[in-house]
C-alpha cells in the first residue's frame, strides 16, 4: 500500500516547540510591538518621525507613573490628557495633531493585528488645525540681499550662497536639500532635472534653470579646483575641501545659515529654512501666471490646499474687500 504523504505527523520537535514558544512570549515591552508597527513603512523619515512622537507619548506616560507593555493597555483617557498637556505647552495645533495621528496609527494598527479588540481612541477628538501657519517668508528684495551676502572668495561663503539658491529657487524642504547626490542630477529632453525624494518616498522631477544650473556648476568646478571631484554617490553639499563628505550635511547647519545672514543683513522677523520653501511658494502664487496645480506638483504638495496656506506675503491684500467697505464716516467727518 502507498504511504499517505499528505497525513499529517504527530510527532513533536522540542526544538521548534520551543522556538515557537519563545516567538509568543517574547513581546513584553512595548517597544516590540513599536518594532513590528514600523516595518510597515519604507521611508526612513517616516519611521523616525514616528519613532520620535511615539516616545514622547509613553515617556509622558511614564513620568505620570503609568507603564505600558501592551497596546491594549493604553487607555482613551491617557490619550486625551496627552493632548491636552500638548495644547497646554502652546505647540502648534499642526504639530499637536501630527504627534496625535501617530499615536492612532499605533492603535489602528494594533487593533487590525488583533492585539486589542477596539479602539479606545475613537471618541477623542483632535484639535482643530489652523489655516494660517506662521511661517514668514522673505520679500524680493530681501532673497536677494541673502544670496549675495556670502563671502565667494571661501569655500564656506560658496556652499552658503547654493544652499541659498537652491533653497529660494526650488523650494526644497530642509531635508530634501541636504540629501542631494550627485546621481539625482539628469539630463531629459534638453532639459537638466533634479531628482528629488520628498515626504512619503514621493519622487518629483524639478528642471532647473539656466541660472540655478550655473550656480550648481560653478560650485562643483571650485570643489574640483581645490582637490574635490564629486562622483555619482556623493552628497552636493560639501563641508570641507581636500576631502568628500562621507554623511550628508546636518540639518541644523541649514537653520544657522539662514538664521546667521538674516540678522546679518537686518531682517528682524523670525525666518528658517522653510521661510525660504514660502517664498517661492508666495512668489509663484502672487505671480498669478502658473496655475496653482502646477506650483503644488513643483512643491511636492498631495493638496492644493496645502499650497494654498503657503501665500505668505499676502500682497493680494491689496485687493481685500476691506478696502471696499465705506459708510460714508470719512464724509461725515470732513463735514
Amino acid at each position: 500500500m502507498a504511504k499517505n504523504t499528505t497525513a499529517l505527523t504527530t510527532q513533536v520537535n522540542p526544538d521548534l516547540a520551543r522556538k515557537f514558544k519563545e516567538a509568543a512570549e517574547k513581546k513584553s515591552d512595548i517597544q516590540d510591538f513599536i518594532r513590528e508597527f514600523l516595518v510597515q513603512f519604507l521611508s526612513i523619515d517616516t519611521k523616525t518621525a514616528y519613532i520620535k512622537d511615539l516616545k514622547f507619548f509613553f515617556d509622558f506616560l511614564k513620568s505620570g507613573n503609568v507603564a505600558i507593555s501592551h497596546p491594549s493597555e493604553i487607555q482613551s483617557y491617557h490619550f486625551q490628557i496627552y493632548r491636552d498637556h500638548l495644547m497646554e505647552r502652546g505647540l502648534a495645533s499642526a504639530t499637536v495633531n501630527r504627534r496625535l495621528v501617530c499615536i492612532r496609527s499605533f492603535i489602528k494598527w494594533a487593533v487590525a493585528a488583533r492585539l486589542m479588540d477596539h479602539n479606545p481612541l475613537d471618541t477623542v477628538k483632535l484639535p482643530k488645525v489652523q489655516t494660517e501657519s506662521p511661517t514668514l517668508a522673505f520679500d524680493d528684495e530681501e532673497v536677494v540681499r541673502m544670496i549675495n551676502a556670502p563671502d565667494l572668495a571661501t569655500h564656506k561663503g560658496k556652499t552658503h550662497r547654493l544652499i541659498m539658491v537652491l533653497l529660494f529657487s526650488l523650494g526644497l524642504r530642509r531635508s530634501e536639500l541636504t540629501g542631494i547626490k550627485m546621481h539625482q542630477f539628469a539630463q531629459d529632453r534638453g532639459h537638466t532635472i533634479l531628482r528629488i525624494h520628498g515626504k512619503g518616498d514621493k519622487v518629483r522631477l524639478i528642471p532647473l534653470n539656466k541660472g540655478v544650473a550655473h550656480e550648481i556648476q560653478e560650485y562643483i568646478q571650485f570643489l574640483k579646483d581645490n582637490g574635490v571631484e564629486l562622483g555619482a554617490e556623493d552628497w552636493l553639499l560639501q563641508t570641507e575641501l581636500k576631502t568628500r563628505n562621507n554623511k550628508p550635511m546636518d540639518g541644523s547647519t541649514i537653520y544657522r545659515v539662514i538664521e546667521r545672514y538674516a540678522k546679518k543683513l537686518g531682517i528682524n522677523k523670525a525666518v528658517s529654512p522653510h521661510s525660504c520653501r514660502a517664498t517661492v511658494i508666495s512668489h509663484l502664487l502672487d505671480t498669478q501666471e502658473t496655475p496653482i496645480r502646477d506650483v503644488a506638483t513643483f512643491a511636492g504638495h498631495s493638496n492644493i490646499t496645502t499650497t494654498e496656506r503657503y501665500d505668505k506675503r499676502r500682497k493680494n491684500l491689496d485687493k481685500s474687500a476691506a478696502y471696499q467697505v465705506d459708510y460714508g464716516l470719512k464724509k461725515t467727518n470732513e463735514g
